[in-house]
């Protein structure tokens, strides 16, 4: 299922892969705790990782300078090959990134399989690669191909977990829904219905030839499921149902000697729970064998704290393997489960609180030098003014009102003659708008379009408001367009002044990755957006062209135009007789012309 951490662990168990807001690809030895490779993709912000899970590839173990001879005879017998590790990443483009742990390097990409989200991806060692996404279909890879090999319709809901049965025969899918595929034919045997969020986790189990089940688990469901695949029975209810009191967060599954089905799941409270089931038909709802907590060392601290446990995964050796504390510091450890009780607590030191608690001692060991009146301080202690200190200060205090006026923003209400330094009236206005949680004061500060101060008060600001500082641009930038481009200058000045402590800090990435999965979704919309401009200004372009020559061709001059005269206006009529005098004038002043010529003829002749 899509989430914002994508964790899994390997088949054998030797590594654990994480892949968090960030991007970051990042891979720990479980022998030994340490984190053994870190892997940046391209584009992982605008196509981050939405699931991954460990695929193995065959690799055949030639040499590249073999004689012929060699060659012929390596044909006649067996070819050696050996499985390489492969991380396999979906993205949310539809697009499976295939990461090679032994080269440290990308080994493959497939394409052009999905057209969304992959939400799912599960591998068998003998039957390959299947994923679903959000465009509603399920996928068959071909790894040596790098190819489709099947393609087929989910349904109309989103597949959020996948499972291939361990004779290869069929695969099931889940969404609310659990449907259970027929591989050759590509239909549903049968489906279940029991969960009412979206299922997040599936296991199928083989008991013996004749007899297996699949366990299931769904969001905000504090219980697992137990179905029974038999084709011929068609039980609407599940045959078992496993009580853990909390939504699941990791589900391993396996059969131990006595046919029993063995169940370890760990939940969101930070606890493993492990359910040994006996198939003997219907049963009530099971209670856990066994819980097991970590907590941490009481010599460290007044008072005992637990360590959540992030996931698990039974072993071949029926041992278990924990992965506890936090994805910055990570620790993980293979125990024993002790069933002589129904609660294990393992009592472990907690390497963060010793680290930070060996700082704290080294600081307090560190002396003050002092020389004349100068008090010089180690790091991080506090500074504490000494008794001629606070008497030369006390004759010398303002008032509270003139100490206000001091802190205003405000260059109006400060007294004449007073010049205010705006960047440490901000700094000291920040902090305590972020202690005490006053909107008023944040919002007088925060809302400031002045670069200039927005580099001075970050430049005077403390480390220790860098992370309250940054829950509140957080919040900003969930808003509308203007607190949005405010908190990105703001951003800006941080990173650019503080990127060492930053970079430094072991839990800034807890801060940062929701800041960044939220630029990364509003970067998605980004091309979006372009598109939707482009053709928004092609149709402004078109309409506004066609009233421009709308416009022209009613401007333009008539050669001809014809004025039909309206009895009902004498005005009128009397205009247009003059106009037609006007226009008759030329022809009767020529036949006046003529008229006194030919009389002037004719009294000549008389």
């Amino acid at each position: 299922m899509a989430s914002t951490a994508c964790t899994a662990f390997s088949q054998d168990g030797q590594y654990f892969a994480y892949c968090g807001n960030d991007g970051k690809l990042k891979i720990w030895e479980t022998a030994t705790s340490r984190l053994k490779q870190e892997y940046v993709p391209n584009l992982h912000l605008q196509s981050p990782c939405s699931v991954l899970c460990w695929i193995s590839v065959n690799t055949q173990a030639t040499s590249t300078s073999l004689s012929p001879w060699k060659k012929r005879r390596r044909k006649l017998t067996s070819e050696e090959t050996e499985q390489k590790g492969v991380v396999a990443m979906g993205s949310v483009n539809g697009k499976i990134t295939l990461y090679d742990t032994a080269a440290a390097a990308v080994c493959g990409q497939l394409e052009n399989g999905h057209s969304a989200c992959i939400t799912a991806l599960i591998w068998s060692a003998d039957y390959g690669l299947f994923t679903a996404a959000d465009d509603h279909h399920i996928v068959e890879w071909n790894i040596q191909e790098n190819g489709i090999k099947c393609k087929w319709k989910s349904g109309k809901a989103k597949v959020t977990a996948l499972a291939v049965t361990q004779d290869g025969k069929s695969i099931i899918s889940a969404e609310r829904i659990i449907k259970w595929w027929d591989l050759s034919t590509k239909q549903i045997i049968r489906t279940f219905t029991g969960h009412a969020g979206q299922v997040t986790s599936l296991n199928s189990i083989t008991v013996n030839k004749n007899t297996s089940y699949l366990i299931s688990g769904a969001s905000e469901d504090g219980y697992l499921s137990v179905w029974g695949l038999d084709e011929t029975k068609n039980d609407k209810s599940s045959v078992a149902t496993l009580a853990i009191q909390d939504e699941a967060t990791s589900v391993s599954v396996s059969v131990n000697e006595e046919s029993q089905v063995i169940v370890l799941a760990t939940t969101r409270s930070g606890q493993a729970h492990i359910f040994k089931y006996q198939p003997n038909g219907r049963s009530k709802p099971l209670k856990p064998t066994l819980n097991i907590a970590v907590a941490s060392d009481a010599n460290q601290k007044e008072t005992i704290q637990q360590i959540p446990i992030l996931t698990a995964k039974l072993t071949e050796d029926e041992k278990l393997l924990l992965a506890y504390g936090s994805y910055t510091n990570l620790t993980f450890e293979k125990i024993t489960p002790d069933f002589s009780d129904k609660m294990q607590c393992i009592i472990r030191s907690d390497n963060k609180r010793t680290k930070e608690k060996k700082e704290e001692s080294v600081t307090k060991i560190k002396a003050t030098v002092t020389e004349d009146n100068v008090k010089y301080l180690a790091p991080g202690s506090g500074i504490t003014a000494t008794k001629r200190n606070r008497t030369i200060s006390a004759g010398s205090q303002l008032p509270l009102k003139d100490r206000l006026e001091n802190l205003s923003l405000n260059v109006e209400t400060n007294a004449t003659g007073r010049t205010p330094t705006k960047g440490a009236n901000m700094v000291q206005l920040l902090m305590q708008g972020l202690n005490s949680k006053d909107r008023t004061i944040l919002n007088n500060v925060l809302f400031t379009k002045n670069e200039r101060i927005i580099r001075n008060t970050i430049a005077k600001l403390p480390v220790s408001a860098i992370t309250p500082l940054l829950k509140e641009l957080y919040a900003m930038l969930q808003g509308k367009t203007y607190p949005s481009k405010i908190a990105a200058m703001w951003l800006q000045a941080l990173v650019m002044t503080h990127a060492a402590h930053l970079l430094s800090h072991p839990d800034i990435g807890e801060s940062l990755s929701p800041i960044l999965s939220l630029i990364d979704a509003k970067l998605m919309l980004l091309s979006q957006i372009s598109r939707l401009r482009g053709r928004v200004s092609l149709i402004t372009g078109q309409i506004s062209q066609s009233k421009e020559e709308q416009d022209n061709n009613i401007m333009e001059e008539s050669l001809f135009f014809y004025q039909d005269a309206d009895s009902s206006d004498e005005g009128a009529a009397l205009e247009e007789v003059d106009l037609e005098i006007e226009f008759l004038s030329p022809c009767i002043n020529v036949e006046f012309l003529r008229a006194v010529t030919s009389k002037h003829n004719n009294e000549k002749r008389q």
